[in-house]
């Protein structure tokens, strides 16, 4: 048989292109799997009125922002994934979640990527509390982690990582295909049979994906990307699956030389240069999750030095941001062929709300004038591609965050007016076209 590594389809013969998910060159042969026996019981069919109603009662880890992003805690025989860049801070996230977790069940860090000693070096750094009644196990092999866990009877455990851990079930060497889908699927068999709660570190590829076929993510019960620059001191905790939660919620945590810290004012971050307003820079209020927040956009427009102008995006769709400056030109009556044209989401963050359309335009219209925005406006509404604003969801949320903020005026879509609740003290107006809110502003 013959396996893709991208998303795991298996064809008898060897291929160029995976008619599942269109890669290439990613066949690569696999033997047949070994019986292995499975570690939870066998339990007939019953009907769904006679299961027992189990408590599923959340574990609390301490970190209130941890807990949030995984809908208000940890839940019993839950599987986490955590995939993040090398050197983000995924172990010294979970060394700060075991200390804590440490205090109401005995803990255990599995370490197949650094020795006992390197662990003890990097909590001694850290400093929690917690961390000396945490147990450390420089181990690689399931099988015998699995009896560790079993006989000292192990709440919560760490893998760290998947990549170099292996099963003697599967075939190849660490870091295959074939282990990482035999690991992942034997550590899901050890939570659900024994009820721990296992965390499973899992590195990235160069594309930003979990290394491994993609159906590691499938298998789990949460996946939790950890993002961040190199030269940035915070780092962005994101839920992109959570079968017992909301997806899409980001926590902010900041790296300090005393380990990670939680940072709960996060429109200190991407309001950074609020009290000196400045040409192109312009207030949204986007949408992570079920979390409004109140983001900075920036833009530059200069004159194109060669002919040839520049369309640059960062944190920002660049296909919608291509979209938004042909609606500027040809609704706006305003010529960008040639200028050079820059947008910027201020704090690191990518955004993907539609709401931030009108938000884009206006940073753009305002570097291009050189004319500044009121520091005291927010501008929330999604623009079609006829120059009309359209409905955005969750407008009371957004309007309560902005009020929350100490901004004055909020410019939204006329149809979201007769959602809006009274009890706002903001000044909300609704416009219906892109022109007539950029008559407003630039009088």
């Amino acid at each position: 048989m013959f396996s893709c590594s991208e998303c795991g389809y298996n064809s008898i013969k060897w291929l160029g292109k995976c008619p599942l998910c269109g890669a290439w060159e990613t066949f690569s042969q696999i033997s047949e799997p070994k019986d292995e026996k499975s570690l939870r019981e066998k339990i007939p069919p019953k009907l769904l009125k006679e299961i027992e109603k189990q408590d599923f009662s959340r574990i609390n880890t301490g970190l209130s922002e941890f807990d949030r992003i995984l809908g208000g805690g940890i839940v019993p025989a839950e599987v986490i994934l955590v995939g993040g860049s090398p050197g983000v801070g995924k172990s010294t996230l979970l060394l700060e979640v075991s200390s804590r977790l440490a205090k109401r069940a005995k803990t255990l860090y599995v370490s197949a990527e650094e020795s006992p000693g390197q662990i003890g070096v990097r909590a001694k750094r850290i400093g929690g509390a917690g961390l000396d009644d945490v147990y450390i196990l420089g181990q690689d092999r399931l099988e015998d982690i699995y009896e560790y866990i079993k006989s000292e009877e192990f709440k919560f455990v760490v893998i760290d990582s998947i990549q170099v851990v292996y099963t003697s079930s599967c075939e190849g060497s660490k870091g295959s295909i074939s282990q990482i889908r035999g690991c992942a699927d034997y550590l899901t068999q050890i939570a659900k049979s024994l009820g721990v709660v296992i965390f499973v570190v899992g590195h990235i590829t160069k594309d930003g994906a979990i290394a491994g076929p993609k159906l590691l993510e499938h298998i789990v019960d949460c996946v939790l990307y950890f993002e961040g620059e190199s030269l940035s001191n915070y780092r962005i905790l994101r839920s992109t699956k959570n079968r017992f939660g909301p997806t899409g919620d980001i926590a902010v945590f900041e790296m300090k030389s005393s380990g990670l810290v939680e940072v709960e004012k996060i429109n200190d971050i991407f309001l950074p240069g609020r009290k000196n307003p400045c040409a192109g820079s312009c207030v949204i209020c986007a949408i992570e999750g079920i979390r409004p927040l109140l983001i900075e956009l920036q833009s530059l427009v200069s004159r194109a030095s060669f002919g040839l102008a520049k369309r640059r995006s960062l944190g920002f769709d660049f296909n919608r941001f291509s979209l938004l400056i042909a609606i500027i030109e040809k609704r706006l009556r305003i010529s960008l062929s040639s200028e050079d044209v820059f947008l910027n989401v201020a704090g690191g963050l990518r955004i993907d709300d539609p709401a931030a359309d009108l938000g884009a335009v206006m940073a753009i219209i305002s570097s291009f004038k050189d004319k500044s925005i009121p520091e005291s406006t927010v501008f929330i509404g999604e623009v079609g591609l006829g120059g009309e604003l359209r409905k955005v969801s969750n407008v009371n949320s957004r309007l309560k965050e902005v009020e929350r903020a100490n901004f004055k005026n909020c410019m939204i879509p006329e149809v979201n007016l007769k959602e809006v609740d009274k009890k706002f003290k903001i000044n909300v107006r609704g416009f219906s076209f892109l022109k007539e809110v950029v008559s407003e502003v630039f009088k």
